[in-house]
């Protein structure tokens, strides 16, 4: 899959510490967002290791990539009772280890 500049390069660090700490998994869940008339639109895809993947209307390119949030969670399911309980567990868990001095990184 294509990547752009901004994940190839902008958050190379980003990327190399999400994919050796967490890891990409697979996508569980993704929601289309469509922009104003003429714009193509993008999918958000969340995976089972709490990874938020930002793809193309056409899926052939990663747009960005970062540590899923809790409230992307409940926004991507459509809700907070929709979420998955492992899914909530692991993005905490996400989210700790990429939190210093109350201030999240990597995300």
């Amino acid at each position: 899959m294509e990547m752009t500049y901004h994940v190839k390069v902008q958050r190379a660090e980003r990327v190399k510490n999400i994919v050796e700490k967490i890891g990409m998994g697979q996508v569980v869940k993704e929601k289309y967002v469509r922009y104003e008339l003429g714009q193509a639109g993008k999918y958000i895809c969340i995976t089972d290791t709490g990874v938020t993947i930002i793809k193309s209307e056409d899926k052939l390119k990663i747009i960005t990539m970062y540590v899923t949030t809790q409230r992307e969670l409940v926004s991507v399911y459509g809700g907070a009772g929709k979420v998955p309980s492992f899914l909530r567990r692991k993005v905490d868990h996400n989210q700790s280890l990429f939190t210093e001095k109350g201030k999240t990184i990597w995300c």
